[in-house]
């Protein structure tokens, strides 16, 4: 597959601007707050929050019912794949590993900014938006 393929496949459904910076933000909030310097019950209800958050924006949003209709539309497989799965591991390995860090005020605001990027970035591919281009 060439690279020229893979950018001129449009993605039927996108992920709502709100779902994917909610959620981008969810996942490195938890990141940055498990980084932090706070006490570990704060680190850990705030990482909490952003959790729950993440998935209940993804999973709430009226988005995943077009996605549904489109994909037995369309006969694809809802079944998520290892490519869909492996960033959400290097998150949860991401969780564990940040309360080792303990580091300052600026440290956890890179890591917030930087989290979001990456997770902005990776968000359609997550939620599987990103599939139905191929379908």
């Amino acid at each position: 597959m060439y690279y020229a393929d893979i950018r001129n496949r449009i993605t039927p459904i996108p992920t709502p601007p709100v779902v994917r910076a909610v959620g981008s933000l969810g996942v490195a909030g938890s990141a940055a707050a498990l980084v932090s310097q706070a006490p570990i019950g704060i680190k850990v209800a705030v990482a909490l929050v952003c959790v729950a958050a993440t998935l209940g924006v993804t999973l709430a949003h009226p988005y995943r019912k077009q996605m549904a209709a489109f994909a037995e539309r369309e006969n694809v497989s809802k079944v998520p794949s290892i490519s869909m799965l492996l960033p959400v591991m290097l998150w949860w390995l991401a969780l564990m590993l940040a309360p080792l860090a303990q580091w300052p005020t600026w440290g956890a605001v890179l890591t917030l900014i930087g989290g979001f990027g990456v997770a902005w970035v990776l968000y359609p591919h997550v939620d599987g938006t990103r599939r139905l281009a191929y379908a």
